[in-house]
């Protein structure tokens, strides 16, 4: 999953969104993301209110 997110934010910052339709990997990564949250938000300005993946 680490993969997926540091794609996601690749494309932030160049302007462009990436959005995941299949609903099982959205769950994947949104499991990921709150076990990660710590790193992730040490890794970018990011806090889970500011996501869009709620």
């Amino acid at each position: 999953m680490y993969l997926y997110w540091r794609i996601q934010q690749d494309l932030t910052c160049l302007g462009e969104f990436l959005i995941f339709r299949d609903p099982s990997f959205n769950r994947c990564f949104r499991e990921w993301m709150k076990k990660n949250a710590t790193g992730v938000s040490w890794a970018e300005d990011w806090t889970w209110e500011t996501s869009h993946l709620n």
